[in-house]
């Protein structure tokens, strides 16, 4: 969640396949690493203490290559603790000694990266009906994001609703959950907090007093969409509205992966992604981890985007009597399938 899922997938790149195989008392050594990482750094550590024997008498002998020795190891510690960002990863071209896995992109390439992306923002949208759509695909960071952001938020500031679409949202920065969770209430409101094991530290995430462009307020409805490939920030995002009773969550149950991760070198064809923090619910100390985020109004993800918009079209022809939105209203919902 720190970290974008644009470099997300070039690190899943970068440790990818090829064939090539560590000796047995290699592999050993390797195990013994990545077992001292999980009773140290993992955020759960009771889950490390039961991964700890199971990874310890397990035999890899199986594993033909170390892509697949990965794969294996990676399967044996999500069966155990349910968590999606605990990968061991393989790259295929050994990294140079005493150098990192890829090089960093510097400032330059970086913020390049993110301006073709358009810092995950791929849809701004009026729909009929005057409802609002926004559909990002990851979330930049608040820095680097937030004047798009707000760019995109302006445009939709008046419309009636909102519809959020995080169906093919993969994650990315934390920061990015309270700067568009701002837009949504007119008071500073605890949203989440952040739980480092390292040190036992708690981050509170609240909204922010001002915001890059107009806000949306804390009136008209906001709707999410979400599929089982949403996953990570996107999850946070729906997580936290869903809670605060903000929005309605509308499609499948997320992936489940409330942990932020580092990448850790092994050796240089290997790196673990190992979990070292949680964001959780102020109130209840929980968090999706595992279970994902359940929506409110549960339909295949397919058909989530009609669904909300038949929700809100049903509820602004019960407030808006002018005749002539009640017949643009219905028109609309006639050309979405529904005549309610």
């Amino acid at each position: 969640m720190h970290r974008h899922v644009i470099l997300l997938s070039a690190l899943l790149t970068i440790f990818s396949a090829r064939a090539e195989t560590a000796p047995a008392g290699e592999r050993a050594a390797i195990i013994q690493s990545i077992v001292k990482e999980l009773n140290t750094s993992y955020i759960d550590p009771d889950k490390a203490r039961k991964l700890d024997p199971v990874l310890r008498r397990a035999d890899f002998g199986k594993a033909d290559s170390d892509e697949a020795f990965a794969r294996s190891v990676t399967a044996m510690m999500q069966d155990v603790t349910k968590d999606p960002h605990l990968r061991l990863l393989y790259r295929a071209e050994p990294a140079p000694a005493g150098t990192r896995a890829k090089p960093a992109p510097t400032l330059a390439q970086r913020q390049a990266r993110m301006r073709e992306e358009n810092y995950g923002i791929e849809r701004v949208e009026r729909l009929p009906g005057n409802i609002g759509y926004l559909k990002t695909r990851f979330f930049a960071s608040a820095a680097e994001s937030g004047p798009a952001i707000g760019a995109a938020m302006t445009l939709l500031a008046n419309t009636d609703a909102l519809i959020i679409d995080l169906r093919e949202n993969g994650g990315g920065a934390t920061d990015a959950v309270p700067l568009l969770a701002s837009y949504f209430f007119d008071e500073p409101t605890h949203i989440a907090d952040l739980y480092r094991r390292a040190g036992d530290v708690t981050e509170q995430q609240w909204t922010s007093p001002a915001v890059p462009g107009k806000r949306f307020g804390a009136d008209n409805e906001v709707y999410i969409l979400t599929s089982k490939e949403t996953f990570s920030a996107a999850e946070g995002l729906a997580f936290a509205l869903k809670n605060l009773k903000r929005a309605v969550i509308v499609g499948e149950t997320t992936r489940g992966g409330a942990h932020p991760s580092r990448i850790k070198t092994i050796n240089a064809h290997l790196a673990l992604m190992l979990p070292v923090s949680t964001a959780r619910d102020p109130v209840t100390l929980k968090d999706w981890e595992g279970v994902g985020v359940a929506p409110d109004v549960a339909v295949p993800a397919a058909e989530a985007l009609t669904r909300a918009q038949i929700l809100i079209l049903d509820k602004l022809r019960a407030r808006k009597q002018e005749p002539e939105v009640q017949a643009d209203l219905r028109k609309r919902l006639e050309e979405l399938g529904s005549a309610s």
